[in-house]
């Protein structure tokens, strides 16, 4: 959201679903943050950021609420090669080392071939829903 800061953009979510008070989805937002290597761009505005550090605000703001399943609809199709590989690197240590589960909406075959588990649909279908 370009009215607010990247703080407030990641925090937004955990404002409205209220289970923590706003120092907690604060505090809880910079962790997150930290955690993508972006904190020093808490108080920036959206228009400030490169697109990859949009996409890693955009996945802060959705791990703020720990939910058990993150969906991304082509998290990097915007993305340079670069920021690519660090979204993928981030998704990859999410899923390795705080054991959340990723759904990935993607046509990059490179991408979906280096994750644990290819589903491949057309036209509405699943054609192959094997593992690697």
């Amino acid at each position: 959201m370009n009215e607010f800061d990247v703080i407030n953009n990641v925090m937004m979510p955990g404002i409205k679903l209220a289970k923590y008070s706003l120092q907690e989805i604060e505090n809880r937002a910079m962790e997150k943050l930290r955690m993508l290597g972006i904190e020093e761009q808490a108080r920036k505005m959206p228009n400030q950021l490169s697109g990859g550090q949009k996409q890693r605000v955009a996945i802060a703001r959705a791990l703020i609420n720990d939910p058990h399943i993150i969906m991304g609809d082509e998290p990097t199709g915007n993305l340079d090669k670069k920021n690519s590989e660090i979204v993928f690197d981030i998704f990859k240590d999410l899923t390795e080392n705080h054991y959340q589960t990723m759904l990935i909406v993607t046509h990059d075959n490179e991408f979906a071939e280096r994750s644990g588990r290819i589903i491949e649909m057309e036209d509405g279908r699943i054609i192959n829903a094997g593992d690697k």
